[in-house]
């Protein structure tokens, strides 16, 4: 396992901001059916964003994401990227987090500009 995180970090172009930021995620689609769910912005950079939410998305599912609530942020706080208030971005992987009394899903997420 730690050798698969190592693997990641070198992987990544920009560093991580974290934050804990509460988000409404929407499937892109013409249609007007599609399901809204809550999630979380665990970290953010440049090129993306990891989020965690309960509602499952399909690996390349375009999702867009409305910022709902913003954490409190330090001037101090030396981030490399701005968190973005409204946005597109691409599904690019998903794990399922297993808890004692129900399953998230964490998404990898690029921003489509």
């Amino acid at each position: 396992m730690h050798v698969v995180m190592e693997e990641k970090e070198k992987r990544r172009s920009a560093s991580r901001n974290r934050t804990e930021a509460v988000v409404a995620c929407r499937p892109f689609a013409s249609g007007g059916a599609a399901h809204t769910a809550d999630g979380v912005i665990r970290n953010f950079s440049e090129a993306g964003t990891y989020i965690e939410s309960s509602h499952e998305f399909k690996l390349g599912t375009i999702l867009h994401l409305r910022m709902v609530r913003y954490p409190p942020v330090s001037a101090a706080s030396g981030a490399d990227a701005q968190l973005r208030s409204i946005c597109l971005a691409e599904v690019k992987w998903r794990q399922e987090i297993v808890g004692h009394d129900s399953t998230r899903y964490g998404f990898g997420l690029k921003y489509l500009d």
